[in-house]
């Protein structure tokens, strides 16, 4: 029966849980975002009040400008006598007008509405001579009132206010005096980046005139009736708009006249073309009058704060709830708990009873094994003195060895420098003894340089296994391998070599060591001439160019190429394919390249290249 009765508690427990979960959270985020609605909406209020009277102090300041003209005794006798000297003279007195005021034009005009003098009368789009009496500024100012206008330029085709004043003599109104005034700046400074605030001002027709957003300027919230529509086209107010209807939904209307509305959110790199392809955001619009003109300024703000504050409350008060569901359950877990660790108690009590006695057991096994254990590592400590002994051996041989092997790198790269030394110093013997001084002195000179060569070939070896510090130092290419050549041709048998060189025409400058550079070239080339057979001609193509900040260095020869066997270990110290050599050649110059951060590779060219070998050389080229 309890069961029964636990089973159907359980579904209804939990359909409950999660109907008040349900409750909570629509409840917290319909609250709250209300709240937050409300705060919004006061915001705006002081916000769109600010606003209109920012508009409405920017139009006053401007009303002046056409009242003080019309007053000017010069003006009305160019209205009731005009001639051209006083047409100049007014139009650099409104020239001047203007520009104290910061307008856009001042201009006058005769009873029938025809512009006789403008400020802009130098420009292309001048008003003089052009009549407005069709525009109801005129209309209104001719009537003896004040007119105020708002519409696109029927000569300058931009859009401005305008102002007019009529000019009184003798109680006869003899012409008007308007100005236009460019509010473009306002529109300017409501553009702040990332505000996501909207500002538009809708005329008495409910036209938007002026918008943060370029996009919703000229467009209305709803259709116009037919009387608007006839007064803007007789008043030519807004020349060729269509004057669309803004695509929104509207969700929600107050009672102050504020609204929550759904708009497309313009893109920001084309104001200029009406929103389709955005995303659309909700926003919260408040409305204000602008004074005398019937005008509505409109100051919108995006609710997508407004939603994530509800939202996050929402959220919140769902986690709050399943924590205290959590709590609750934490609770009866707990309980459940304690009753099971008083069981384990008791049940530990007799295990601990029992690990006593298989302790004492287990005690004296482990006695017994530490015994065997302390001679196990005394054997091995034994065994490890045995080893370092041993392994001291070997060091000592590894170092015989290694002075062995820089004996004979020694005796192998030192061969053609001295082979050559004793050559050009033979030569210079006998020139000293035909008298001719300036040759002996090229082949000391040459001596000199071999010298060098010896020392640092010495060096180079000495140190092998690591990098020296000039390795890296810039060499001019073709002078290291004219050097080279310098050397070989006191070779015997040099005469049978003849070279092919393939130069850019650019100086090729690399970044290696010179006569590391000069001894890679000798290696190369004198293994040519023992690859080829005596008796034969040794041909060598010798290429160079550059590949991106890489100097490649091709060295060919039309030898019988490397044995397949052996191409893969031609650069491992003390191998050789020669009957007579040490081995270290190759490897020696693979050492000089990889120190200067380079590479050298060889392969076999295919019959229908030539056949031979092929060494590349690959340096950084000189930044």
């Amino acid at each position: 029966m309890a069961l029964a009765k636990w089973t159907i508690r359980q579904p209804f427990g939990t359909v409950l849980a999660i109907g008040a979960l349900v409750a909570l959270t629509w409840g917290t985020h319909a609250w709250v975002r209300q709240g937050q609605l409300d705060d919004l909406h006061r915001t705006l209020d002081s916000r769109a009040e600010l606003y209109a009277a920012s508009i409405g102090g920017a139009l006053n300041k401007y009303e002046f400008l056409p009242l003080a003209v019309a007053q000017s005794d010069a003006v009305a006798r160019l209205l009731e006598h005009p001639d051209a000297m006083q047409v100049e003279q007014i139009n650099a007195y409104l020239v001047d007008m203007n520009r104290r005021a910061g307008a856009f034009a001042v201009y006058v005009l005769d009873v029938n509405g025809t512009t006789v003098a403008s400020s802009n009368w130098q420009d292309s789009s001048s008003y003089v001579g052009v009549n407005y009496g069709f525009r109801p500024y005129f209309k209104h100012a001719i009537a003896g009132g004040i007119g105020r206008f708002y519409g696109i330029g029927a000569s300058t085709f931009e859009a401005g206010y305008f102002i007019s004043q009529p000019v009184l003599r003798n109680g006869r109104i003899i012409g008007i005096v308007s100005a236009k005034v460019n509010l473009d700046w306002i529109e300017q400074s409501w553009r702040g980046p990332g505000t996501g605030e909207q500002i538009w001002v809708k005329d008495a027709n409910g036209v938007i005139i002026l918008a943060s957003t370029p996009a919703f300027k000229f467009k209305t919230l709803a259709p116009l009736s037919p009387a608007a529509k006839k007064d803007i086209s007789e008043q030519r107010q807004f020349l060729q708009e269509n004057l669309p209807i803004l695509p929104h939904r509207l969700q929600r209307q107050f009672a102050d006249g504020a609204s929550v509305l759904t708009l497309e959110r313009p893109q920001a790199d084309d104001a200029s073309t009406l929103p389709g392809s955005a995303d659309k955001v909700d926003y919260l619009a408040v409305n204000r009058a602008l004074g005398p003109l019937r005008w509505h300024i409109t100051v919108l703000a995006e609710l997508d704060q407004v939603e994530e504050a509800a939202r996050n409350a929402a959220i919140a008060a769902a986690l709050g709830w399943a924590l205290a569901l959590l709590a609750l359950m934490y609770a009866r877990q707990r309980r459940r708990r304690i009753a099971e660790r008083l069981n384990a108690q008791q049940t530990l009590a007799r295990a601990y009873e029992q690990l006593e006695i298989k302790v004492e057991q287990r005690t004296a096994d482990l006695v017994h094994a530490n015994g065997r254990l302390q001679a196990e590592v005394a054997e091995r400590e034994r065994a490890e003195q045995t080893l370092r002994y041993a392994q001291a051996e070997l060091v000592q041989s590894g170092k015989l060895a290694a002075i062995g092997q820089m004996a004979a790198g020694v005796t192998h790269e030192l061969n053609q420098p001295l082979a050559a030394l004793q050559t050009f110093s033979d030569n210079a013997k006998v020139l000293l003894a035909r008298g001719r001084i300036d040759d002996a002195l090229d082949n000391l000179s040459t001596i000199s340089d071999l010298v060098k060569r010896l020392g640092y070939v010495t060096s180079q070896l000495k140190g092998f296994a690591r990098r020296s510090d000039d390795a890296r130092k810039p060499v001019n290419v073709r002078q290291a391998f004219a050097q080279t050549m310098l050397q070989i041709r006191t070779r015997h048998g040099s005469q049978r070599l003849l070279l092919h060189e393939n130069w850019p025409q650019e100086e090729m400058i690399v970044l290696c060591n010179a006569i590391g550079l000069e001894q890679v070239f000798t290696n190369l080339i004198t293994n040519a001439m023992d690859a080829v057979p005596p008796g034969q001609e040794v041909h060598v193509w010798l290429s160079v160019r550059r590949e991106g900040p890489l100097a490649v260095i091709l060295v060919t020869d039309n030898g019988p190429g490397i044995p397949v066997t052996s191409i893969d270990r031609i650069f491992d110290p003390f191998y050789t394919t020669k009957e007579e050599g040490l081995g270290l050649g190759l490897s020696i110059s693979a050492g000089i390249v990889r120190a200067a951060g380079g590479s050298l590779n060889a392969r076999n060219r295919s019959l229908t290249e030539g056949g031979g070998a092929q060494f590349t050389i690959a340096l950084n080229t000189e930044v």
